[in-house]
């Protein structure tokens, strides 16, 4: 790991504790006398979303007088910049809350509605940029019709699969179609996951586990620990497997793991793993954590579980780090979509709207800026497939 990671990388996974102890301390400190490239950090600390957690170290920082004027000045910005959008959203939730609890409509906050302020206790710190409520497949178009006559409108839904395919064959799905007002993104989900995935989340055993909890200054319900960190490392998977990796989501698993760390009972966890059959997909992320945040898990569970870490997921790992591109594709879903379809003239027409998909969702999905151009997106769909595919292999 070292051999790979410069010191500019190091300094940027240092910071990612909310709390550091003084032998941390110590290390980021030493850790600035060792950057030589201050652009590629400032760069890439706040793209990756953990520059306001560096900003709040610096008074701290024995050395932090070394860090130029002009980084602090960006670093405060870019925490400022997450403070403000934060208050946005949070005054968003608490009129969507309030209106689903007036009406007895149970909702449960998910990622950042919750965690920036109950486990950040400042929403400056975690970067959010829409509004993730769980509720039940019940109520959802309750509200639905509660966000329409507050002002929120459908966006469309992206997909990687066709409107004819959705339309035929797709009608699993975990959230709504995003509602928006004013640049405020609202997901309604019933469920955390599609069912082409390995693992299966029980929803009604969310809703039994679920405890209670105050989002500014509203009564809802979040999910309980297990669940939560079960969720925050699923979420984490999907991301880390298409290419698109969200890296809030390793901030998040961190601190969660050091708020718990010694009240964690770790033989629930891994039940809890058991019963949605995610044991292996939640702990290659928890050894994750621990190898490149020092996340606090016990000895005897990194060597229980360290071989699911894998030299690719280790490459992976420092490119998204250092912001390469990964395009990764999996076939997997579209081959159990394709077993639910029980003809062979449905197979093919299955085959046929993946590959040849409707000229507009060409247009929305590879955000084409001159429709008349769109034919020459459909070889580039294919060899973004292929690229993909043989990635994975």
């Amino acid at each position: 790991m070292d051999m790979e990671l410069s010191p500019e990388d190091k300094l940027i996974l240092s910071c990612i504790k909310l709390h550091l102890n003084p032998s941390e301390l110590e290390q980021l400190n030493e850790l600035i006398l060792q950057v030589r490239d201050w652009d590629y950090l400032i760069n890439t600390i706040i793209d990756r979303g953990i520059g306001p957690l560096l900003y709040t170290k610096l008074p701290h920082l024995n050395n932090g007088s070394l860090i130029s004027a002009l980084v602090q000045t960006k670093l405060q910005q870019v925490y400022f910049k997450t403070f403000s959008r934060s208050t946005i959203l949070y005054e968003h939730f608490q009129k969507i809350a309030g209106a689903f609890v007036a009406q007895n409509i149970p909702v449960i906050g998910l990622k950042g509605i919750y965690l920036s302020e109950w486990l950040y206790q400042d929403v400056g710190l975690r970067q959010f940029s829409d509004i993730d409520l769980l509720v039940k497949e019940e109520d959802a178009l309750t509200c639905i019709s509660i966000l329409t006559t507050m002002g929120y409108n459908p966006s469309t839904l992206e997909s990687d699969l066709s409107e004819f395919v959705l339309a035929q064959f797709g009608k699993d799905f975990a959230h709504y179609a995003p509602m928006v007002l004013q640049g405020v993104s609202i997901e309604l989900h019933i469920k955390l996951h599609l069912k082409t995935k390995q693992y299966n989340v029980i929803v009604p055993a969310l809703w039994a586990n679920a405890v209670l909890a105050n989002i500014n200054g509203v009564e809802i319900q979040a999910l309980s620990t297990y669940d939560l960190l079960i969720h925050l490392c699923l979420h984490l998977d999907k991301h880390f497997r298409e290419g698109h990796v969200q890296f809030t989501c390793f901030n998040d698993i961190t601190n969660l793991l050091e708020k718990y760390a010694e009240t964690l009972n770790w033989s629930d966890l891994i039940e809890s793993c058991r019963l949605y059959n995610c044991e292996e997909v939640v702990f290659t992320y928890i050894v994750m954590v621990n190898t490149y945040m020092n996340a606090a898990v016990p000895a005897e569970i990194i060597q229980k579980y360290s071989a699911l870490l894998t030299e690719k997921d280790k490459q992976l790992f420092v490119k998204y780090l250092k912001g390469d591109t990964v395009s990764l594709v999996s076939l997997s879903g579209h081959f159990k979509y394709l077993k639910n379809v029980r003809s062979l003239s449905g197979k093919v027409r299955y085959i046929w709207g993946v590959l040849f998909p409707s000229r507009a969702f060409m247009i929305d999905r590879y955000q084409v800026k001159r429709p008349q151009l769109v034919l020459f997106y459909y070889p580039y769909r294919y060899w973004i497939g292929v690229r993909g595919v043989l990635r994975s292999l």
